[in-house]
């Protein structure tokens, strides 16, 4: 072992410590900081009992510009917080016998670093034996911090008994990075990992090779949450995500709270909530509530990210809040009322009595969160809630320094922090006390010179003891069916519960009743379940951005449809470990809610339920995706044994049942079919997926109705009913798996253009150019392309049929798409014909000075939204009553349903990262 002693504090730390002591009194507001400041060695009063502890914590050198070039990941004393594997070169691990100054420290990591790796994200045994931390052994010079062939991050554990650390996840170097480890209650160990076991092995059974998938902006492999036994083995996936889902902790309740990347949303940090296994897992605090960071203006609204949380022993729980970079790796503690609180001013039960704020900065200090600006009352890197029955905890604390005249370094003030020319000098984070109560800073361990002491923990038992929460094991057929298909159930009480309002007209129990007018004119009809595509990283392939499409949603696949009861209600079958979102469908299979932006994942056998839906842009509750949040409004069947009123007599309910839930109970459990539908679907169990769109009128089979509730079937293929506009003549989209009968591998793949490495496959190019009827002009072969075209039949030059190219060659504005998808979803310039050659239709702009500039003409279609494209749409559905414009019938139903799905899940130009050609 390497033992150091405390360093000898340097004449010019002392003069900067003795500078320090009344700025440091004066943020203390009410109650003064006690004993010295950074700088200075002992004199600490300690309270009885730290003292009696050992305690650890990293020290490391104070973070500067890469030397490297290539590095482009570290920037001076700051790293971004969506970068989990950049590293701090020459930090190590160290301990004290007792929390003193006093007590010599040992460098335990030493021998694995020789102080070139790098340690971070300790964490307590909740009998305070054994230290968990991520380590990272030497980097190999003339390589870039992140690169792939660096050495990874891997969990070790050190034993302050036998004083030995082990190395947890000692697999595979190249398995993947495991950072964040946190102890569960019964020893075993959540953490942070890009493993992504679970992920990857889904990617096998969609016929993909194994990856690990990266971040939406495709700059690192997604980090997400696995657990493993306490030697490490039995590693298992519990979280599914687009982005990183990290810093794990657990709560007195045995619940696992963490922080979760998410750009659906925004590009934010919130803090999530799930079971240990995984199971459970929803919004905890903080969609909503970014723009609430304390800053030197006084509004207050700098936008913070929510992370490292950990919950004292009452039961509060105590967050770093920071924006994404720009703090000198630290930022403001908020103290997060989440127990009552799911965003600063909603709270988290509609019968809430509690008054808010939902966060507040944890100190007195006055801490702000100014990007690359001073904060008078320095910067948190880290805390750790002590559990000796104080109300304190144990922080890594920087005072507020500024460059001053001739390179040196000043304590903040009034005179030094105005101005344009204002810089921060390197932070001085060491280890202090904060007392809550008494609203005291009180420091530790000295200030040395160049060096950063940060992550302080002490190794004493917590107390309370979190509780034990065991992995969900199946304990009826049902469930042991579920686990085995590898699925689990999404349980909606009705999509017209917006809020706790019923949106339904004139409300849910008159619309689901098939003798009232409104059941026949209910707006939702389908949900559409969609699974976003893993991204691989750019070494396994790289692609060009123009494959995404313009609506920024990534690339997606469709999982299924199915029927929405007429109460609103669903439940249905849904793949487990795969994060998945929902649309809400109307008789077109066109969606008629907001875009879903949060991803959801199930476990294995998991029931999940929800109200319904949420009104986009709503005040007063802004965020939803908690339990809890409001009351539900749809209160199901009235009695027991009887039927939902006005419907068939065979589908009695039980008191308090869903629509949904009646008929899962009915088909699903006793095997009853419910109604003759179409082959191949005929299947008994109403809450499994189907490929196609399809509504069987099972509510009026048998009951006499004011008019008739007709069958819906949307297929891809030609109509099995023999109704053949309702398909799709020709081949189907890409389908992986098995989709008839429908299963958890199921996938739907829709492409815009027609790659060659699949020929076969219907494209929405192919649309364009499929010959149909009728005869137009005598032309007896009449495809879209014939009018939508710079060139007539004749090879004559002309104005494209509505200004609207459908051809399919390379665009002229961007060579690696297609024409006609540049004008269907882009906005292009106008074209006139002049003397016999095809130009840009342009007017005067007066300037000055007077110039010419070409007409634009909107986009006819939008991505990622089919509904803001009927327009379009309608020309073909016999809506549109124009004759010029009218083309009904030159569409099937089927293929207006492919379009309208392709434009709701994002207007990509693929969506299968291996279809799409590798770009260069």
């Amino acid at each position: 072992m390497n033992i150091q002693h405390p360093r000898e504090a340097r004449h010019g730390l002392i003069r900067l410590a003795v500078a320090l002591l009344p700025v440091v009194l004066l943020l203390g507001c009410n109650s003064a900081p006690t004993g010295t400041a950074p700088g200075l060695a002992g004199g600490q009063a300690l309270t009885p009992g730290i003292t009696n502890y050992p305690m650890m914590y990293v020290k490391q050198p104070v973070l500067a510009k890469s030397t490297n070039k290539k590095d482009k990941a570290a920037t001076p004393a700051d790293i971004d917080v969506r970068d989990l594997i950049t590293s701090i070169t020459g930090s190590d691990l160290y301990i004290r016998s007792t929390a003193s100054a006093a007590t010599p420290e040992v460098n335990v990591t030493f021998p694995l670093t020789n102080g070139q790796g790098a340690v971070r994200d300790l964490d307590v045994s909740p009998d305070g034996t054994k230290v968990i931390f991520s380590l990272r052994l030497p980097l190999m010079e003339n390589l870039a911090n992140d690169d792939p062939k660096q050495p990874n991050w891997h969990i070790y554990e050190y034993d302050a008994a036998t004083k030995a650390v082990t190395q947890l996840t000692n697999d595979d170097i190249t398995a993947g990075h495991d950072v964040g480890g946190h102890f569960l209650p019964n020893g075993n160990i959540v953490f942070s990992s890009t493993r992504q076991i679970a992920t990857q092995a889904i990617l096998i059974d969609e016929g993909r090779p194994q990856y690990q998938a990266v971040t939406s902006n495709q700059q690192q492999a997604i980090f997400l949450l696995h657990v493993m036994n306490p030697d490490g083995t039995n590693i298992h996936q519990i979280s599914f995500n687009t982005n990183h889902d990290f810093a794990p902790s657990v709560l007195v309740n045995g619940q696992v709270v963490f922080s979760r990347w998410d750009t659906e949303n925004g590009d934010e940090m919130s803090l999530y909530l799930s079971n240990p296994d995984g199971s459970g897992e929803q919004l905890y605090y903080g969609a909503n509530s970014h723009a609430t960071g304390a800053n030197i203006a006084g509004t207050n609204n700098n936008v913070i990210q929510f992370l490292n949380a950990r919950q004292r022993a009452d039961g509060q729980l105590l967050a770093i809040a920071r924006p994404f970079t720009g703090t000198q790796l630290g930022g403001d503690i908020v103290l997060v009322n989440a127990q009552n609180f799911v965003e600063i001013n909603q709270p988290s039960s509609p019968t809430s009595t509690v008054k808010g704020p939902g966060q507040s900065s944890a100190t007195s200090l006055g801490v702000t969160t100014d990007a690359n600006m001073p904060s008078a009352g320095g910067r948190f890197y880290s805390m750790y809630p002590l559990y000796d029955g104080t109300n304190r905890m144990l922080v890594s604390w920087a005072p507020c320094l500024v460059q001053g005249a001739g390179g040196t370094t000043e304590v903040c003030s009034n005179t030094n922090t105005t101005g344009a020319n204002v810089v921060l000098a390197p932070p001085q984070y060491t280890v202090w006390i904060y007392d809550f109560d008494a609203g005291t800073l009180m420091p530790l361990l000295s200030a040395e010179e160049g060096t950063e002491i940060v992550e302080p923990v002490i190794l004493q038992a917590r107390n309370p003891v979190p509780a034990f929460i065991p992995d969900f094991t199946p304990t009826t057929p049902a469930q042991l069916a579920l686990v085995n298909a590898g699925v689990g159930i999404l349980n909606i009480s009705s999509v017209y519960d917006f809020d706790g309002v019923d949106t339904a007209k004139p409300d849910i129990a008159t619309q689901a009743n098939p003798q009232q007018a409104s059941f026949y004119t209910r707006p939702a009809r389908f949900v559409r379940i969609e699974k976003a595509v893993e991204i691989p990283p750019k070494t396994v392939r790289k692609l060009d951005q123009n494959d995404f499409g313009p609506a920024g949603m990534g690339m997606r696949e469709i999982l299924g449809y199915a029927p929405v009861q007429p109460d609103g209600s669903v439940q249905i079958e849904v793949p487990a470990q795969v994060p998945f979102t929902i649309d809400v469908l109307d008789a077109n299979a066109r969606r008629i809610t907001a875009q879903h932006t949060s991803w959801m994942s199930l476990q294995p056998g998991e029931v999940k339920s929800c109200n319904g839906c949420h009104t986009a842009g709503n005040v007063a509750t802004p965020s939803h995706g908690r339990s809890g949040l409001t009351a539900p409004v749809n209160q199901g069947a009235p009695t027991t044994g009887s039927p939902f009123p006005g419907t068939n007599s065979a589908l009695f309910a039980n008191a308090g049942e869903t629509m949904a839930q009646t008929l899962e109970r009915i088909s699903c459990e006793t095997g009853s079919a419910l109604a003759t539908l179409p082959q191949p679907y005929t299947q008994p169990c109403s809450q499994i997926l189907a490929t196609d769109v399809i509504y069987a009128p099972v509510w009026t089979n048998g009951v006499t109705t004011p008019q008739a509730d007709a069958n819906i079937d949307y297929y891809y293929g030609t109509s099995v009913t023999g109704a053949s506009t309702q398909g799709i003549p020709g081949a189907p989209p890409m389908i992986i798996g098995n989709c008839i009968p429908w299963s958890a591998q199921c996938r739907i793949t829709i492409h815009y253009a027609n790659p060659a490495s699949t020929p076969t496959q219907l494209y929405i190019q192919n649309l364009w150019q499929t010959a149909r009827g009728p005869v137009v002009n005598t032309v007896a072969t009449q495809t879209c392309t014939n009018c939508h075209n710079p060139v007539n039949l004749q090879n004559q030059i002309q104005v494209p049929a509505g200004q609207v190219d459908l051809t399919g060659g390379a665009s002229a504005v961007d060579a690696t798409i297609v024409t006609s998808y540049e004008n269907v979803l882009f906005q292009h310039d106008e074209q006139t014909l002049n003397m016999g050659v095809l130009e840009d239709l342009t007017v005067t702009d007066p300037g000055p000075p007077p110039t010419q500039v070409p007409v634009m003409l909107a986009a006819p279609m939008a991505a990622g939204d089919a509904g803001a494209s009927t327009a379009f749409l309608r020309m073909f559905d016999g809506s549109f009553h124009d004759p010029v414009l009218d083309h009904t019938g030159f569409l099937t139903t089927g293929e207006l349903r492919l379009i309208s799905e392709w434009l709701d899940i994002g207007g990509q130009y693929y969506n299968d990262p291996f279809v799409a050609p590798a770009a260069n």
